[in-house]
This record gives C-alpha cells, sequence and structure tokens, in this order.
C-alpha cells in the first residue's frame, strides 16, 4: 500500500497537493507543540539540574576538560552533552531553554533518521510511520523534553542506525557506502563521548550477532574497520587523554567503577526485576504498543543464510533484543536506560505499516485508545507522594487536570480509529502521532505546579534578592542539584554528601564541610546565608546558634545572620 502514483492526472496532482499541504500543516503543529513549555517548566531535581550544572560551570571557570557539580568533580558521564550545552549558554545565554535544548534538537535529529531510513529501506509511508512512531512515542517524546543524557545518546544511535543500514543496502554504490560508514564510526564515537562504552558495545555486539546469525563475515569489508577505526579513535582520544592527564583517579573511575561495577553490582541502589523494562517498554512505546506484535515477529521465516544480503529487518531485530536483555540483565536499571531500542522498534513498526491496510491499522488504533480510556479513572488510584503533601490541593489539582485532558486525547484518537477505517491512513497516523507528543507534553507542563517539590528554581527565586554578590551560600544537610544552576554560583555542602557527589568529595574533601567548622565559620562571618530544613533550623537555634529566616518554601527555610 504505498503512496503517490506515476501517472500524471489532475486528480492525482490536487490528491499531491493536498497532501502536501495536509504534512506542512503537521509540520508546524509539530514545531509548536514540540517546544512549548521548554522555557517555563522548573528544571527537575535530581537529573536535569545537575546536568544544566556541568556545562554552565565549564562556562564560568573556562574548563571544558573536567567536569563539576557544585564545584565537585563529576566524572561519571563523557563531556559531549556538557560541551553542546555549554555552546548554547554562550551563544543564547543560561536559561531553562538552552540547558535543554540538546535533547530537543536531538529527538528531532532522531525521528528524520529513522524516517529517511525507513524511507531508503521500504517506501515513503515507512519512512513517514517510523518517523512519526519514533517521534510521539511517549518514553521518547518525553526523554527528549527532560535533560538527560540518555536521550542524547539514543538520538545518535539512531543516526548511526540510519547510516549503517542505508551503507549496507544493495542499492548503494561504493563511494557513498564508505561516506556513510565514515560517518557510521563518527557517529559511534559521538555516542561513547555521550555516555561511555555502550556506544561502541552496541553497535559492535548487534554487528556480532548478525553476522554468526547470517554467516555473512565478508560484510566486514565494507564496514570500514581500519579507517573507521582510526577515524573514530581521532575523535575520542584528546579529550580521554587530557581528562586522564588532568585527573589520575578518572580512568579507573569512569572504566571500571561506572561500567563494570554499576553494571554487576548493586552499588548505585538501582536494583529492579530482571522484567523491570517490559512495562516501561509497554508504556513507552504508546500510542503505537498494538503494532509492537507485528513489529517483533521473529524473522526467522524470512531468513535465508544463503542470501548474503543485507537484512535490515534482522539486524533491527537483534539491535532491539540485545540492547533489552542487556539492561535487563544489568544491576542498574533507570526507566530512560531502554530508550535506545526505540529508533529499531519504529523502524521496524514503520516496515510493518508499509503492508498494512487501513483496517488493520484502525484496530490496532483502536486499542491504544482504549487503553488509554482506560487510564483515566486509573490516575485517581495514584497515592499522593508523601512529600507533596505540604502543597495542600496540588497533586489532586494536578490529577484531576491531567485526567481531563487524556479524556480530550481518547477522543482524539477515536477521531483517527475511524480515518483509518475508511482508508484515511495518512491523516489517522498524524493524528495519532500528534496525541501521542500532546500526552507527555501535557504531564511535564502541569507537572509545574509541584515544582517547588521538585525542582530548586522557585526557592532559588525567594533567595536571589538576599544574596548579595560573593556572599557564601551553605547548604546545611540539604542540597537541590540545580540550586547552583540558579543562583548562578556553587554553594557549600555542610554535612551532606549526596550520592552522586560521593567520590568527588572523597578526591576533593576541601569542597565540603563538617557542622562544626559550619558553626565555627558562622559566628565569624559578618554575612552569608544557609539553607535547610525546618526541623535543622530549630535544633540550631536551639544549640544558639544565630539564624534569621529570610525566606522559606514547603520544606525548607534560608536564613541569615
Amino acid at each position: 500500500m504505498r503512496w503517490g502514483s506515476h501517472k500524471v492526472s489532475p486528480g492525482t496532482a490536487r490528491s499531491n497537493r493536498h497532501r502536501q499541504i495536509l504534512l506542512l500543516l503537521f509540520a508546524i503543529l509539530w514545531g509548536a507543540v514540540w517546544f512549548v513549555g521548554t522555557q517555563s517548566r522548573s528544571l527537575l531535581e535530581p537529573d536535569e539540574g545537575r546536568y544544566a550544572e556541568v556545562p554552565r560551570e565549564m562556562v564560568a571557570s573556562g574548563n571544558w576538560i573536567t567536569p563539576r557539580v557544585d564545584g565537585v568533580k563529576f566524572f561519571d558521564k563523557p563531556p559531549l552533552q556538557y560541551w553542546a550545552t555549554a555552546i548554547a549558554y554562550e551563544t543564547i545565554g543560561i536559561s531553562n531553554f538552552s540547558a535543554r535544548l540538546w535533547p530537543l534538537l536531538l529527538g528531532l535529529a532522531g525521528i528524520l533518521a529513522v524516517g529517511w531510513a525507513g524511507l531508503r529501506v521500504a517506501g515513503r509511508r515507512a519512512g513517514l510511520s517510523a518517523a512519526l512512531v519514533l517521534g510521539s512515542s511517549f518514553l521518547w517524546a518525553m526523554g527528549s523534553h527532560i535533560n538527560t543524557l540518555d536521550l542524547g545518546v539514543s538520538a545518535i544511535f539512531a543516526m548511526a542506525l540510519a547510516t549503517f543500514i542505508v551503507a549496507q543496502l544493495p542499492t548503494t554504490d561504493p563511494g557513498r557506502r564508505r561516506g556513510l560508514m565514515w560517518l557510521t564510526w563518527a557517529l559511534i564515537a559521538a555516542a561513547i563521548l555521550s555516555k561511555g562504552l555502550i556506544g561502541i558495545v552496541f553497535p559492535a555486539g548487534t554487528l556480532f550477532f548478525y553476522l554468526l546469525v547470517k554467516r555473512d563475515w565478508a560484510r566486514l569489508r565494507q564496514v570500514e574497520l581500519l579507517w573507521g577505526g582510526l577515524l573514530c579513535l581521532a575523535i575520542l582520544l584528546p579529550w580521554f587523554i587530557a581528562v586522564s592527564t588532568a585527573n589520575p583517579e578518572f580512568f579507573h573511575y569512569f572504566f571500571i567503577r561506572e561500567h563494570f561495577t554499576r553494571f554487576l553490582t548493586n552499588e548505585d541502589a538501582r536494583v529492579h526485576p530482571f522484567w523491570f523494562f517490559v512495562p516501561v517498554v509497554i508504556v513507552g512505546m504508546f500510542p503505537w504498543l498494538a503494532f509492537l506484535t507485528a513489529a517483533l515477529r521473529r524473522p526467522w521465516r524470512l531468513l535465508s543464510i544463503r542470501d548474503r544480503q543485507f537484512d535490515p529487518r534482522l539486524f533491527l531485530w537483534i539491535w532491539t533484543w540485545m540492547i533489552f536483555l542487556f539492561f535487563s540483565i544489568s544491576h542498574s536499571k533507570l526507566p530512560f536506560y531502554i530508550l535506545p531500542i526505540f529508533p529499531a522498534l519504529a523502524l521496524l513498526i514503520g516496515m510493518e505499516m508499509e503492508r498494512m491496510r487501513g483496517r488493520a491499522i484502525a484496530i490496532r488504533l483502536g486499542i491504544s485508545a482504549i487503553l488509554l480510556a482506560i487510564a483515566v479513572p486509573g490516575l485517581y488510584w495514584i497515592r499522593e507522594p508523601e512529600k507533596v503533601q505540604v502543597l495542600g490541593g496540588a497533586f489532586h489539582n494536578f490529577i484531576s487536570s491531567i485526567s481531563v485532558m487524556l479524556a480530550v486525547w481518547v477522543l482524539l484518537l477515536a477521531v483517527a480509529v475511524v480515518l483509518a477505517w475508511r482508508g484515511r491512513v495518512v491523516a489517522a497516523l498524524l493524528l495519532t502521532a500528534v496525541v501521542g507528543l500532546a500526552v507527555p507534553q501535557t504531564l511535564l507542563i502541569r507537572f509545574q505546579v509541584l515544582a517547588p517539590i521538585y525542582s530548586a528554581e522557585p526557592m532559588a527565586a525567594k533567595i536571589a534578592p538576599f544574596l548579595a554578590p560573593g556572599e557564601p551560600v551553605y547548604a546545611v544537610h540539604w542540597f537541590r542539584r540545580g540550586l547552583p544552576f540558579y543562583l548562578r554560583r556553587t554553594v557549600t555542602l555542610v554535612n551532606e554528601v549526596p550520592y552522586d557527589l560521593r567520590s568527588g568529595l572523597r578526591w576533593e574533601p576541601q569542597k565540603g564541610m563538617s557542622m562544626t567548622v559550619f558553626r565555627a565559620r558562622w559566628e565569624t562571618q559578618a554575612s552569608g546565608l544557609a539553607i535547610m530544613t525546618p526541623a535543622r533550623l530549630a535544633r540550631l537555634q536551639h544549640d544558639g546558634l544565630r539564624l534569621n529566616i529570610l525566606a522559606s518554601g514547603p520544606d525548607w527555610v534560608a536564613a541569615g545572620h
């Protein structure tokens, strides 16, 4: 069921014009929805605050080699996203928008990459469908609008998958194949600079298992191992050498602790059951969940061992299952970790949609509409987190507004079902994609009512009027990662060792402060501002420390002399 026709007629020309107008209007709407709320939403704790602060400190200090959070060495991840965000800060200023710009743009780049690959592999509908599926899948859309590192590396993987697959197609001429493979190797280097060794482990592992199953070892001659590998090393080595030279502790911490220890042990307290990512993928693929069974059907019936022609479906299938099992086995699990399989899933679904009739698509969209309708009343079963209770009815208002908006999205999905059933597949897919993007955007925008608990921005806004230039700020047994970002200065941690700064404070203990030293310094300083919980303020005041409340929030107070 492919688009278009080579036969030129008034009806066909008119239909093509209507389709082009529809796609143009959709692109405008998509862009508006994609970027809405990015600046007005506060950075969430702890990840968004942390990953916004590292590049801010790079810009402030001029040191782009050693990443730091609140002045403390932070070697958990490589610097590519930090560098990109620091460039955004230098170019358009420091803001919520510029802090999120890298995942926002890379999310779009990943969408375009899978669309292009789908077009080259299976046709126009496959390309459009793959792009729509990826861009509106709940987890991909959510990840693109939150400042973490997982979306960035996943989008780079999407581009690497696209260039590799197109390079290996039999219709790609040798000169173009060589250029695409060099680009693939450069993207692998970018993936390593984004999140570490998975940047090479995932592509290499997938290729190995593909060649093993296909028995096509001669294909190694077409992947530019020598020159591509040298290009990859040329991109990687300068920073790794520079940071290792400046920080002797980097090599062991980054390569051993952050890769092997985290994968093999429970040290980071992120242990979840083996099946943890099953519900993550189920929810994350909304509203395209019902297409998964078709996309993940075993490709063996289509597999011919004797056929040495490259099989994109088999390669994507192996990529998906290898990464899914890799993270399922790992002792460290977080929802966004599984994002690298989503570009492959989108391409597999796009290829299936190329062959599907309108009514088959309508049935699957109908399943999504039913599941979303069931979720609407289910929201009221969510228990209010204890720490949110200090905000009064904010959580109830959040749930109520989300329920109303989800009900609207259910109705729009129902319209998409009708459109697909009547054969207007393209319009149905476009409408479904808008709904898929609108759901996470709605959640994120409405979540702002809980920002006083989950972000440092409201606190910083209250504190800033009481701060003079250069005045010391102390976080007393209490810390939010975004506070240095919003105050545009580092703060001194007192009797507080956050889990992500534990190693950094061990290397540079002078960056922290004991309660005894804080008491002595507070008594001798003429000015300063200390942030803590109300309970700790009461204890310190009871012990005779001079603390006058300047500002307060739901779970914190800021005191001065």
